[in-house]
């Protein structure tokens, strides 16, 4: 079915309308004998994808759902297919080194999984799913195997706040209505257009400590919840405490509130793979040094691969699915509207076969289940979680942390280990709130699709994004086919009006 719909007030023709139109116009043309003179050419657009990654290989895949077979798509990735989403293999058993899980309700990664035919999983850990949370010296929670037990010291702790704390949950059925825009094709130009028709922008703007105090107030039970419960959460998410900005926030939060999560059977690092088997582009295997935009609007690209530099092109269209940042790329011919500098979070993360040692945390025989800490806590790790059990009542423990782990310090926390595998990786924003955020649109045919990333940082965040640069590209190809056939019709003095 063809749609027609309106973005910021301009009428827009559907892709496939303009090509349909370009076509027939060429087909006259071609039976009068004016096309050669003409020089209207039958390529499709090419259009090219920086990164593939989960932002990468969802624009990718969007882009040939939406347009067929009607575009050429080029993936340039400097290393491996899938970003900061990778997985790695222990003893015949897939752990998550990077992005690790997926809320149900994250309708994007979710439905590709399930359309690719990849197995949706709980994900990998104790078998009990319990907690307890660390302020450095004691436990000051933890979760029981009997729920009426974890109620008990919940309200001991916290009180109501727990229970109360809908505030997450308000956020998500605003985030919804997102689903419902883009399949009517509706596009942003820039995140603060996408928040604050979502109603979220303000929650970017003040922090979570900030708004935790504005909402829960001051009591004793309040400041515990925040600086204790949600803090652990957010150090476990993000590597950050409280200061970051409250949508991330409220993003970090869902999992706990809302508790339907999944990985992908044999590692999530098949998603990004399998959906660009699909998409099927011409891949690089290079990185990207050069932009440069031609007089008449299209794009060159220069990407050196060892000793090789290689330039590709022209391109119709250009989107950027890595961010900025983390990369050396230079722009030649493309005036760039501001871009905030923005940093990123140095996370660590580490596996150990071993047995924890009680006495490090000050107890004869440590909790089971994930051991997060407080705010406050002043921890070589954020986060340490058991991914597997053996038979000899050894666990394969992951930590998170902002530094590498030395091997005295694993010596402290264990008391026999066996270290495994270290992936060091700038893995999200540094949330600094009031957030400012580049651009979706960069320049005609140049799009940035990780401009959204320092709201929130997460898989289905990246594929969102995705989603609105194949619609961006999508309308800049339809606005260009269009112009392209009234051009050569004007220079033929027949001129039509659309």
């Amino acid at each position: 079915m063809l749609m027609q719909y309106s973005v910021h007030g301009k009428f827009c023709l559907p892709f496939r309308l303009a090509e349909a139109l370009a076509f027939t116009v060429c087909f006259l043309l071609r039976s009068q004998g004016v096309l050669a003179e003409l020089h209207i050419h039958a390529d499709v657009p090419k259009v090219a994808i920086i990164g593939g990654g989960i932002g990468g290989s969802f624009t990718a895949y969007n882009l040939r759902r939406l347009l067929n077979e009607s575009i050429e798509l080029h993936v340039f990735e400097g290393s491996k297919i899938g970003g900061r989403v990778q997985s790695f293999s222990y003893e015949d058993h897939v752990h998550e080194a990077g992005a690790s899980i997926v809320f149900d309700k994250n309708y994007y990664v979710r439905d590709a999984a399930d359309q690719m035919g990849l197995k949706r999983v709980p994900p990998s850990g104790s078998s009990e799913d319990l907690f307890s949370i660390y302020d450095g010296s004691r436990f000051v929670f933890q979760q029981s195997t009997w729920s009426i037990v974890t109620l008990w010291r919940m309200l001991q702790r916290y009180w109501l706040t727990y229970f109360t704390f809908s505030a997450p949950k308000q956020m998500l059925q605003k985030f919804l209505r997102l689903y419902d825009l883009q399949r009517q094709g509706m596009t942003f130009d820039s995140p603060e257009a996408f928040l604050k028709e979502l109603k979220l922008y303000d929650l970017t703007q003040q922090s979570m400590h900030d708004y935790l105090k504005k909402s829960l107030g001051t009591s004793i039970t309040s400041k515990r919840f925040a600086t204790e419960l949600v803090a652990a959460v957010n150090k476990v998410n993000y590597n950050q405490d409280s200061g970051l900005n409250a949508f991330a926030g409220m993003v970090s939060m869902l999992p706990t509130v809302v508790n339907k999560l999944f990985q992908i059977e044999g590692g999530n690092v098949q998603l990004p793979k399998k959906i660009l088997e699909y998409a099927h582009p011409h891949m690089t295997t290079a990185n990207v040094t050069h932009i440069s935009r031609l007089p008449d609007g299209s794009y060159t690209i220069t990407s050196q691969h060892r000793d090789s530099t290689q330039t590709r092109g022209p391109f119709t269209a250009v989107v950027i699915a890595t961010p900025l940042e983390l990369s050396s790329m230079q722009f030649d011919g493309v005036q760039l509207p501001l871009i905030p500098p923005r940093k990123f979070q140095s996370t660590v993360s580490t596996f150990v076969r071993g047995r924890l040692n009680g006495t490090y945390f000050g107890v004869n025989h440590p909790p089971k289940g994930a051991i997060m800490i407080t705010e406050h806590a002043r921890t070589p790790f954020s986060a340490i979680s058991p991914a597997r059990t053996y038979a000899d009542k050894t666990n394969l423990f992951k930590l998170f942390s902002k530094d590498p782990m030395e091997e005295e310090v694993l010596s402290n926390i264990f008391s026999q280990h066996r270290l495994i595998a270290t992936f060091p990786w700038y893995a999200y924003p540094h949330f600094h709130p009031p957030e400012q955020f580049a651009p979706f649109r960069l320049a005609d045919g140049l799009f940035y699709s990780n401009a959204l990333e320092n709201a929130a940082s997460c898989m289905e965040i990246s594929a969102i994004s995705a989603m609105n640069s194949a619609l961006l590209v999508q309308k800049y190809l339809n606005k260009t086919s269009v112009l392209a056939v009234h051009a050569s019709l004007a220079a033929h003095n027949n001129v039509v009006e659309l």
